[in-house]
């Protein structure tokens, strides 16, 4: 009875380690489109769409705020509501974007709604001018999530481990 207690144990610990992110009950919002492609002055034109997380009818107002990651400027863009019909736990957006020079940019949506900044991967803006191929900026943690994968693999190691010694204790007699 001891091992099927272990067992169910380190079973249910490997499973709440890998699917931590499951959890999260929120809204969000999505892009219909990235930037990639665009050069200085190009318009980025897309749809926003904002979802609710309680099926709140608070109108939202989200923003785009792109960063040059080279200079430090900053811009804000406003997002129109779209003519598409909205529902319960949607709203849609029309948005447009310019990226004023070349350079490796963040962007990010604001909802409108909660005020929570949703961040995107770098993108790169190329112009006439070769722009440097550098690394991330100091202090970037928007890389590959570590954490969650050490912690999976563990969970699995230790797993395996349990399953190897109850085994072995098994057929020792």
């Amino acid at each position: 009875m001891r091992r099927l207690l272990l067992v169910f144990a380190l079973t249910a610990f490997g499973a709440a380690v890998l699917a931590t992110g499951a959890f999260a009950k929120e809204g969000g919002v999505e892009l219909s489109s990235t930037p990639f492609g665009l050069g200085p002055g190009d318009p980025w034109n897309g749809t926003l769409t904002v979802f609710s997380e309680d099926g709140s009818t608070a109108v939202a107002s989200p923003t785009i705020t792109i960063r040059n990651l080279d200079t430090g400027e900053t811009q804000t863009f406003a997002a129109k509501p779209a003519k598409v019909p909205t529902t319960e736990t949607t709203q849609s957006f029309r948005f447009e974007a310019v990226f004023p020079t070349a350079g490796r940019y963040r962007y990010t949506v604001s909802d409108g709604v909660s005020d929570r900044e949703y961040e995107f991967p770098i993108v790169r803006i190329v112009g006439d001018s070769p722009v440097p191929v550098s690394g991330p900026p100091a202090g970037d943690t928007s890389g590959f999530p570590v954490w969650p994968l050490v912690g999976g693999l563990a969970g699995a190691a230790a797993l395996a481990l349990a399953g190897l010694a109850l085994r072995s204790r098994r057929f020792a007699h």
